[in-house]
């Protein structure tokens, strides 16, 4: 917890594309200053890393899993506030805004640590290191075509799936695509990662859950499209590599220190955003 005493540096990344955000950004900068902070604010697709006391995320997961990766190597808290149409990772909503804030500057900030995923892989004769707060997803350059995955698991070679694609995915998001294939929901705290195949061709290979000991390596394999294979971390970012390229997956040094909305559990979010009991 820190120090419910100190006058914070709070950096506010908004998604100009999101309505109204670019207005309550400064709205809640304005207020925040008020209250003796220190505020940057910044739209999202501008924004370099700096070392904040804590980010606010304005707009929806998508705008939340960008700030994560640019921030999480600095070990900055981060908080989403939901103005998308989902919300698993920004739990907050606008309404909630100060009355958060308001109990930070009480009681100080709680923190959620999750885990996130490190890929290594080569493009264009350069290593290529990212983090992936979500999943990272290998597939066809054609979607639906129908590939070869070899597996390694800690330098042991576990099986090939032939398969659409292949995630690897973090708890936070085994809600994600990992769900969408059938892969196991997750509790986001737990220090394991998810290999989920997507569309496999032989039903015994079904999604496995690995420690935080692991690593994987994968080799994808594409007689298709030239055989290019697609890399593509969090959805976002997206890479056209070579035939036969091996991806490295293991947990990332640091974890992501997401701020707790001490309003609601994590399972009071799930039964929300799918819709259960209802």
């Amino acid at each position: 917890m820190y120090n419910k005493c100190m006058k914070y540096y709070i950096g506010i990344i908004y998604n100009k594309s999101k309505l109204n955000a670019k207005r309550l950004a400064f709205e809640i900068s304005s207020w925040l200053k008020q209250n003796n902070c220190k505020v940057f604010v910044s739209e999202a697709m501008s924004i370099k890393a700096k070392k904040f006391d804590f980010v606010l995320s304005l707009g929806g997961d998508g705008t939340m899993l960008k700030v994560i990766r640019m921030f999480s190597p600095l070990v900055v808290p981060i908080k989403g506030i939901n103005l998308g149409s989902l919300g698993f990772l920004t739990d907050t909503d606008t309404n909630e805004v100060y009355e958060l804030l308001n109990n930070i500057f009480k009681v100080g900030i709680k923190i959620e640590k999750r885990v996130l995923l490190a890929v290594e892989f080569n493009y264009k004769n350069k290593k290529i290191k990212k983090i992936a707060a979500n999943d990272c997803v290998i597939r066809s350059l054609s979607g639906g075509k129908l590939i070869s995955v070899d597996v390694q698991i800690d330098k042991s070679f576990t099986t090939e799936y032939k398969c659409d694609g292949m995630i690897v995915s973090t708890p936070t998001g085994s809600t994600a695509y990992s769900l969408a294939a059938f892969g196991p929901i997750v509790y986001p705290a737990l220090h394991v990662f998810i290999l989920t195949p997507i569309s496999p061709h032989t039903l015994t290979q079904r999604p496995m859950l690995l420690s935080d000991k692991n690593s994987i390596l994968c080799t994808a394999k594409n007689k298709y499209s030239n055989g290019k294979i697609i890399i593509s971390i969090d959805g976002q970012e997206n890479y056209s590599v070579d035939n036969v390229t091996k991806v490295k997956f293991s947990l990332y040094k640091k974890p992501v220190k997401l701020i707790k909305n001490c309003s609601k559990s994590y399972f009071e979010t799930l039964k929300t955003k799918l819709h259960w009991s209802v």
